[in-house]
């Protein structure tokens, strides 16, 4: 990595940036280990923190990751590369409304696309996690539960084969499971299990009707739970 001048006024945006653009042309190759912490903060004349901020947003939507000995390009990674403006989704609290009419729009089209398009080996998929997702309820294992719901949304996105929209999806990913932890004080899980079970049935039957009715039927409930509490609208 050759050394950078930046602005100060938007430090992590212009490190996320260097960095992806370093991917695109080749300079960076998936699998390589980035320089260390204090190399980097050399590089690009910044404090620790910044660094720390421009890795941790490109770790969250799957494009680097963290191991014993330092951070990685992934091998394979789903992620779109993204202007300034949608790094600021990343590094800054979004709103709890913004989030669910943004996973309305998306999901409800993917679930539709998903009955049409899934393969034998996606149902199998999400069959797993329907009954992860049951044994977890019925062991009170609530925080494991959650990885099993994202990653259930996350197999029918996959499943609709199209990679765009499956993307968009991904770039949210770590907000669905922070907004799915703010849920567990609630009485919601055992609801919302339910509906995933109806949604994986009209999946499974090839019925894209009834699987967008029955997401969106989910995900306006989860949206009238939380206008009926004092959970806060940004996170």
């Amino acid at each position: 990595m050759e050394k950078l001048i930046i602005k100060r006024n938007s430090l992590s945006d212009e490190i996320i940036n260097y960095i992806q653009a370093q991917i695109l042309e080749g300079k960076i190759n998936p699998g390589q280990m980035l320089p260390a912490e204090k190399e980097m903060c050399d590089l690009f004349s910044v404090g620790r923190s910044t660094v720390r901020e421009a890795i941790k947003a490109l770790v969250m939507v799957g494009l680097l990751e963290k191991k014993r000995d330092g951070t990685y390009v992934k091998a394979q990674f789903d992620f779109v590369f993204r202007s300034p403006v949608d790094n600021k989704i990343i590094l800054k609290q979004v709103n709890r409304r913004d989030l669910l009419e943004a996973r309305r729009i998306l999901e409800v089209q993917l679930v539709g696309l998903s009955a049409r398009r899934a393969t034998p080996e996606e149902l199998r998929s999400m069959g797993e996690h329907i009954e992860l997702m049951g044994k977890k309820i019925n062991e009170e294992k609530f925080q494991e539960y959650i990885i099993d719901d994202v990653n259930f949304h996350l197999t029918i996105a996959r499943s609709a084969h199209n990679d765009v929209l499956t993307n968009q999806i991904m770039t949210i990913r770590e907000l669905m499971i922070d907004f799915q932890a703010g849920l567990l004080d609630l009485p919601v899980i055992p609801k919302c299990h339910n509906f995933h079970c109806l949604i994986f049935e009209a999946i499974r039957k090839g019925d894209a009707f009834a699987a967008q009715e029955q997401m969106l039927a989910h995900l306006e409930d989860v949206e009238n739970i939380l206008e009926e509490t004092n959970i806060p609208k940004a996170f």
